[in-house]
């Protein structure tokens, strides 16, 4: 654990009138698959498991009538029932297209034990949102990366699905309360299509900066580090499930030279 699953798809037909929320679309493509491969386990993730153990990105358009998507799994235990469902359904409605896998999905992987013990000692920590990603916060959604927000989302996760000895106790959310700001960011709000509602959340990208320093700043480093790794797989904040919050860690902060970014599909 955890896996990242990359797939990229192909229009195979276009149909008369639009239908669906496509921003969607692959969140019920994955539970399509669980279902055809274990319909109890589908209901359970559904219904009963908190948190989630997977993400999935919004469906974005890749040029030349392309797509992608991507899921992560923060189990083990799902990957196979996604190779056997897949077999079942390899196709998805978005918007007035069908679309169809194009090939086997890139898969990476590592275990928690390797992104903890690979994790480096940084003082300074570059995400990047690459979909709007908001929090739900005393009733509230709130859509600014609040390094405390940020963090503990990961750390939650991370310690719902790691074995009890990587558990990061409650004494590094205080260490980390007190010694991580935000030193830099450039930041836009977003709104996303849910269907029935909208989502606001934020996309760019945010600095974060251990501000403290001596022994007890150096202790808490490694978990901040590993976490900012893990996010890749995790995902940042709420509905990551129905494609907010992706993330990557940036090396370094860099002033964005890059072409826009692949847009969710309208």
């Amino acid at each position: 654990m955890p896996y990242s699953l990359s797939f990229a798809l192909k229009p195979i037909r276009t149909l008369p009138v639009s239908a669906g929320v496509p921003h969607r679309a692959p969140h019920a493509l994955f539970y399509h698959w669980l279902e055809a491969a274990e319909p109890k386990l589908a209901q359970f993730v559904h219904d009963q498991a908190d948190p989630k153990p997977f993400t999935v990105s919004p469906l974005t358009a890749d040029g030349d009538e392309r797509f992608r998507f991507r899921v992560t799994l923060l189990e083990d235990q799902y990957w196979p029932y996604i190779q056997q469902g897949m077999k079942a359904e390899r196709t998805i409605r978005a918007d007035d297209k069908i679309l169809a896998l194009d090939g086997e999905p890139q898969v990476e992987h590592r275990t928690c034990i390797e992104i903890a013990q690979a994790a480096s000692a940084r003082w300074e920590i570059v995400l990047c949102f690459d979909s709007p990603t908001s929090f739900k916060s005393r009733e509230m959604t709130y859509p600014l990366p609040d390094p405390m927000l940020v963090f503990a989302s990961y750390r939650a996760r991370w310690d719902a699905f790691v074995p009890p000895e990587l558990h990061i106790d409650d004494a590094w959310m205080e260490w980390l309360a007190q010694s991580v700001a935000v030193s830099r960011f450039e930041l836009a709000s977003q709104v996303v299509d849910l269907g029935k509602y909208q989502q606001i959340g934020c996309v760019g990208k945010v600095q974060y900066a251990v501000v403290a320093r001596g022994p007890e700043a150096d202790a808490g480093r490694g978990p901040l580090n590993a976490l900012a790794d893990y996010a890749y797989f995790c995902g940042t904040g709420h509905k990551t499930t129905q494609g907010m919050g992706q993330t990557r860690r940036l090396e370094r902060w860099e002033p964005d030279k890059s072409p826009p970014q692949r847009q969710p599909v309208a």
